[in-house]
C-alpha cells in the first residue's frame, strides 16, 4: 500500500492540468474531502498533497492521517509535524498519537500526553475524548483524575452534543450467564 500511494502521488503531481488545478489550497482540501467521501482516494490524495505542499495545515494533517493508516509512518509524522508547527489541532493530535504508538518516532508517552493536551485545549474533539479516557484510566502516563476527566467530558459534549462514550468492553475471560 505504501508504494502504491507513493507512485500515485508522484503520477498525480504531474497531472496539474486537471480541472481543479488552479484552485487554492483550501479549495483543494475541500474538494479532496468530497472526493474521499465519494470513494476516490486517488483524487483525494492528489488534492491533499497539492494543498499540503502549499503549506495548508488542515491538508497536511489529513495527509498525515491517510499515510498513518497506510503504515507510511515516517511520512505521516513529517506531515503531522508541519501541521503542528502551524498550531493545527488535528496535526498536533496526530503527532501525539504517533508518539503514543511509537510509529514513525520512538514511543514517548510524555510527548504524547503533552501533544494530546495541547490539541484538547484547541478544542479538537478526538483529542478531548482521548484525554478524557486517559484521565479515567491512567493512560498516556496521566494519574487517574475522575474530576478532571468529567470536566473534559463537559467540554466534549458542549463541542459535540451527539458524542456518547463507547460502552466499556466486556471483561476478558468472563462468560455471560447462560453462555456455553
Amino acid at each position: 500500500m505504501k508504494h502504491l500511494i507513493q507512485h500515485t502521488l508522484a503520477a498525480l503531481c504531474l497531472a496539474s492540468a486537471a480541472p481543479w488545478a488552479l484552485a487554492d489550497a483550501a479549495e483543494d482540501s475541500a474538494k479532496a474531502e468530497q472526493e474521499f467521501a465519494r470513494g476516490d482516494l486517488i483524487a483525494a490524495i492528489a488534492l491533499w498533497t497539492r494543498a499540503a505542499g502549499q503549506g495548508y495545515a488542515p491538508a497536511q494533517a489529513r495527509l498525515g492521517d491517510i499515510l498513518d493508516k497506510s503504515e507510511d509512518d515516517e511520512d505521516a509524522v513529517d506531515w503531522y509535524r508541519k501541521a503542528a508547527a502551524q498550531n493545527n489541532a488535528a496535526g498536533i493530535y496526530g503527532l501525539g498519537q504517533m508518539y503514543a504508538k511509537g510509529e514513525g518516532v520512538p514511543k514517548d508517552l510524555a510527548q504524547a500526553r503533552d501533544l494530546t493536551l495541547r490539541a484538547a485545549k484547541l478544542e479538537h474533539v478526538p483529542a478531548i475524548a482521548t484525554l478524557m479516557d486517559a484521565l479515567r484510566s491512567g493512560g498516556l502516563g496521566f494519574a487517574v483524575n475522575k474530576a478532571e476527566a468529567d470536566a473534559w467530558e463537559v467540554k466534549l459534549i458542549a463541542l459535540a452534543p451527539n458524542y456518547r462514550a463507547a460502552p466499556p468492553a466486556p471483561a476478558k475471560g468472563k462468560k455471560k450467564k447462560g453462555a456455553a
